[in-house]
């Protein structure tokens, strides 16, 4: 009797599993990364003068947009509290590592970063209240592993209104659902949240090189002994220091331990931090 009540249960589960199956949809979603979108916004021109008000139009939209891809959104009011004004005004003046350090600080792999502003454009239309008011919108999207700009858009709209707040944010709105669908295609073009097996960019810090041949027998091990890695690029170099582009069709922790298990001749890779884009390693002497 046991069995026959956990048959019907099991049943129904087959059934639904098929059924999303069969929908086309995954039935095992992969997890989409966390986002912060941070848009400095203004209406101009209220009562035709030079002041101006700030609404949360296209941080809105781009935070809906985003959610019903299934990505998380960290919620700007959170981000604005705890940062500065002056880290604020860098972020969005386009400091990059300025934006990558407060998203991570708030649990973010990438930063959506932007300008929206509207203002009118004119006289009045036709000889009546109304007025045509114009948006543009700009932001740039930042991995903040590495503080890399992986997207950038532009989007513009015009909306005829009696008012220049409502017009303005009506403005905005619609020049953020052009943003945001050309912000999404970009990131999900480069594999973001896709769950793709297709190669990635990873950046790759290395510590504590004694020459540069050590350099070279990592990036030659890199190139010709590990599968998935399609191409070795050198940024940076220096004092012992390099920065390596590393484009690999694998997760970046299965790369750290295929390095830390590596044995060179006279050193050895110590991973010391590892995130999905990023691989920091410290080169050890080997005795």
């Amino acid at each position: 009797m046991k069995n026959a009540k956990l048959k019907y249960p099991a049943t129904l589960l087959v059934l639904l599993f098929l059924l999303l199956a069969a929908s086309g949809k995954p039935v095992f979603a992969a997890s989409k990364p966390t986002l912060m979108v941070i848009m400095d916004e203004k209406v101009m021109g209220v009562l035709g003068t030079t002041s101006f008000e700030v609404p949360t139009q296209a941080e809105i939209r781009l935070m809906q947009h985003f959610r019903e891809l299934g990505f998380n959104v960290v919620d700007p009011k959170t981000v604005k509290r705890n940062i500065t004004q002056s880290k604020g005004l860098r972020l969005l003046e386009g400091d990059d590592i300025a934006a990558a350090a407060v998203g991570l600080q708030h649990g973010a792999q990438y930063s959506i970063i932007g300008t929206s502003i509207s203002k009118p454009g004119g006289g009045k239309l036709y000889e009546t209240q109304l007025q045509s008011i114009h948006a543009t919108l700009t932001a740039r999207v930042v991995r903040n592993d590495d503080a890399r700009v992986i997207a950038t858009a532009s989007a513009s709209a015009a909306q005829a209104h009696i008012d220049e707040v409502r017009g303005g944010a009506m403005a905005i709105d619609k020049a953020a659902q052009d943003l945001a669908q050309q912000l999404s295609g970009q990131i999900l073009a480069a594999g973001v949240g896709t769950g793709s097996s297709a190669a990635q960019e990873l950046t790759m810090n290395i510590s504590g090189l004694v020459s540069y041949r050590h350099l070279d027998y990592v990036m030659g091990f890199l190139e010709k002994e590990v599968p998935g890695v399609s191409s070795v690029s050198l940024h940076s170099y220096t004092s012992g220091i390099a920065e390596l582009g590393v484009s690999y069709a694998g997760k970046a922790a299965e790369l750290s331990r295929t390095l830390a298990n590596q044995r060179f001749k006279g050193f050895r890779l110590e991973p010391t931090h590892v995130t999905p884009n990023r691989l920091d390693l410290r080169a050890v002497l080997s005795r």
